[in-house]
């Protein structure tokens, strides 16, 4: 009689640890990532009142009798299943979608790790990427080139990082390289300088197409198109290269038409057009081909000193620098025929320190045709140094870093590790396991590779608690811990009639 008392003892113990459990998933039924768990029973051991016999001698065999000793625990298992995602928009925030996990750790070696599926995350005053309680989010570092490094690390988004600025010249293994390529048309209904009278295209008399003006701002040296000679000017065009340092150079380009060929019998019509150049200077002079530096006489006007240091521009297939115009040509196609290459060259004492800069623009894609001018710079290579302004996590775990020159590099990857059993990890605090002897060892790798799942940025992973169904387990749980209870008292009923039979 006292089995039975004992046995329902037991069954309350284990409906009591089962109501732990539903009230610990119910608690945490809001918890990021949160993976609910289940309770099964299993019977306990079993009282053998009478073995089993075999059959013989026309006798039929007989069951074993056996009483059970209660019920005790079987598992406490951990349900993975993927909870349902939440969209906040916040960029630190992950979700896994697939199997997997993110690695953190609080330990200056990253050797000391744990794994979450809750991708909260946040960004420290050191720029590293950690879980609410300071975990480093672990990952793959890049380079300054956006090549990922080979050891596991903290993730890091320092704003500090710069983007180093690139030249507007060519790659020394490709010095042929177009750095700067002008495409567009030039209107071939433009007035030529020639038949309007002009003798050059940049001067500071009266008979070039622009004339040298101190009129505009006093003491400045600025040039300006003669009235009688706009008619020849195709176009006017800035563009902004750059050195080493990756100052903005501004150059202003004014394409001039000059003469018609009609041509003969032997040799077919062609249009030249002169390509010039003015140097915009910071302390707003013009510096025209040649010029180095502006300086003022004793009246205040200026004088341009022309020096190897300044600015000039030519052919460089025949060495033609500071001499003038660079020409172009255009067949009876409208199209670009003969050397395109136009040379600039800006000498050191415009660079502040950088050294010369010296590369080519490409003319050869413009078109001479009876239409609006559009000629401009439709490629220029090179920018300045670029600060991190900010940052996107893609699918695939690259940090996109946003730099203010234009510039995109990735600053590093986030790895996720999978496990073989990932119901044999164990839980810690935060939302965080750990590996054991039944978990496996973890498989380290990146997300969108190898069979590892993508990333969703700007979502986090909900509890996958369902309550509907952890109210049912309590109401069948209150139910069994009442009539293990009422066992109990039966029991003890009985009990007291049995010691009550002496009266």
């Amino acid at each position: 009689m006292m089995r039975s008392m004992y046995s329902a003892i037991s069954s309350l113990r284990a409906h009591q640890l089962k109501m732990d459990v539903i009230g610990n998933n119910i608690a945490n039924v809001n918890t990021v990532a949160f993976k609910g768990s289940r309770v099964t029973f299993k019977e306990t051991f079993n009282q053998t009142v009478k073995g089993a016999g075999g059959a013989q001698d026309g006798r039929g065999g007989t069951n074993p009798m056996q009483i059970g000793l209660g019920a005790d625990v079987a598992t406490v298992d951990i349900m993975h299943a993927r909870g349902a995602s939440e969209r906040t928009d916040s960029p630190t925030d992950l979700m896994i979608n697939g199997e997997g996990f993110f690695m953190v750790s609080d330990d200056p070696n990253y050797l000391n790790r744990y794994y979450t599926r809750a991708g909260n995350f946040s960004i420290d005053t050191n720029g590293n990427l950690v879980t609410q309680d300071g975990y480093k989010v672990l990952g793959y570092m890049a380079d300054e080139s956006g090549y990922l490094k080979s050891n596991i690390e903290g993730i890091q988004i320092n704003k500090s990082i710069v983007y180093p600025p690139q030249a507007t010249k060519p790659t020394p293994n490709n010095p042929e390289e177009d750095v700067v390529i002008f495409s567009g048309n030039l209107n071939n209904l433009t007035r030529s300088s020639v038949d309007l009278g002009a003798t050059s295209t940049v001067g500071t008399g009266g008979t070039s197409v622009y004339k040298l003006d101190t009129t505009i701002v006093k003491g400045k040296a600025i040039y300006i198109p003669n009235d009688e000679y706009k008619a020849s000017i195709g176009r006017e065009t800035t563009m902004e290269v750059f050195d080493d340092f990756g100052n903005i150079h501004r150059i202003k380009l004014v394409f001039t038409k000059k003469e018609v060929s009609t041509g003969d019998i032997d040799n077919p019509p062609y249009t030249t057009w002169n390509v010039d150049a003015f140097y915009l200077h910071p302390d707003g002079n013009m510096l025209r081909n040649g010029v180095e530096t502006i300086t003022l006489d004793p009246n205040g006007n200026p004088i341009e000193n022309e020096g190897i240091y300044g600015f000039s521009y030519g052919d460089k297939s025949s060495g033609a620098f500071s001499q003038g115009s660079f020409e172009i040509t255009f067949n009876e196609k409208g199209l670009v025929t003969g050397n395109n290459k136009m040379t600039f060259k800006i000498g050191q004492g415009l660079t502040a320190g950088a050294g010369p800069l010296e590369f080519d623009i490409n003319l050869g894609d413009l078109t001479q045709f009876a239409n609006t001018s559009t000629a401009a710079a439709t490629y220029i290579k090179g920018y300045k140094q670029g600060a991190l302004s900010d940052f996107a996590i893609a699918p695939n775990g690259e940090i996109i870093g946003n730099f203010d020159n234009g510039q995109r590099r990735v600053l590093g990857r986030i790895a996720i590790a999978n496990f073989t059993n990932p119901a044999g990890l164990q839980k810690t605090q935060s939302n965080m396991f750990t590996s054991t002897r039944n978990s496996g060892m973890a498989v380290i790798g990146l997300p969108s590779t190898n069979g590892f799942a993508d990333l969703n940025p700007g979502s986090l992973e909900m509890s996958n608690v369902d309550l509907g169904r952890e109210f049912t387990n309590m109401i069948t749980t209150q139910r069994g811990f009442q009539a293990n209870s009422r066992v109990i008292t039966t029991t003890d009923q009985m009990l007291e009639e049995l010691v009550n039979l002496k009266r």
